[in-house]
């Protein structure tokens, strides 16, 4: 008796409840969609500011003309006094315009960038070369040697993967400089009449390649922030000057410099992408 009237009791509550759920199944079930990953693809424009670390190998070769101006012996003491290691640290900033493109994780792009680059240094080493038998006690020779730059722009591709919101990439392409030398001499040697005295200078638009890596961040969907390492080779620029004697001797001598000018740069950028 006592569980009729229970079941009796339960019946209405079933029904309400089993309604209830054939409408709720019908119901459709609201999801959320799954977050996009950040895009790299686009255009986009920024600024970049760093530090570059360079070096100029200034190498010389000296040639003896029809006149001979030195000793055979000496000319080794002469090219080793006459070629100078300069070395530059200073910043650099400027700035930079791209454009990616991606594939899943992986990302390619091209990016050119147009910076300061302020190279000036100079070396005056001086000394007696003239010390081969007999060695000539009274001789000496004083070099004045200068390079110098003031812009880097390179263009170059760009590789990599990408992370939502990292992607790391490999790059290397085309480096342009203007590159400047200059450099005086004056000398006493043994078979000169007087002075020996030289000038030479070059300045020349140099072609040459950079390689890196780096890493973008994005900050939000527009802005990007980076740091970079590249390593820039922009080749060698030669300069000759004729040695000549102030006594108005016909003993002469050519000077040959090859410089070569590479520079190692770290550097942080901020970007927007369109």
């Amino acid at each position: 008796m006592f569980c009729r009237s229970f079941l009796a009791l339960l019946s209405p509550v079933a029904l309400f409840v089993g309604s209830h759920s054939a409408v709720a199944a019908d119901m459709p079930v609201k999801t959320h969609a799954p977050v996009a990953g950040n895009s790299w693809a686009g255009f986009y424009i920024g600024a970049t500011a760093g530090a570059a670390w360079s070096t100029a190998d200034a190498s010389l070769d000296t040639v003896n003309e029809a006149g001979v101006l030195y000793r055979p012996g000496d000319i080794p003491l002469i090219n080793a006094l006459g070629s100078s290691k300069l070395t530059s640290a200073s910043a650099t900033f400027g700035g930079k315009i791209g454009h990616n493109w991606q594939w899943g994780s992986y990302v390619a792009g091209v990016e050119g960038d147009f910076s300061s680059f302020r190279i000036n240094k100079s070396a005056s080493p001086s000394g007696n070369p003239f010390l081969s038998a007999p060695p000539y006690i009274f001789g000496f020779a004083n070099f004045d040697t200068n390079v110098s730059s003031n812009w880097l722009a390179t263009l170059r591709g760009r590789v990599g993967y990408a992370s939502d919101k990292a992607y790391f990439y490999a790059t290397a392409g085309a480096a342009f400089s203007r590159i400047s030398f200059s450099n005086t001499y004056v000398a006493q040697s043994p078979l000169g009449l007087t002075l020996d005295v030289e000038s030479s200078s070059v300045s020349k638009t140099k072609v040459g390649w950079a390689a890196g890596a780096g890493i973008d961040y994005a900050l939000s969907t527009h802005w990007i922030a980076s740091i970079e390492y590249l390593h820039v080779d922009l080749g060698s620029v030669q300069s000759s000057g004729l040695v000549t004697s102030t006594g108005g001797g016909v003993t002469t001598a050519t000077l040959n410099y090859s410089t070569k000018l590479t520079s190692d740069i770290v550097r942080g950028g901020l970007a927007y992408k369109f």
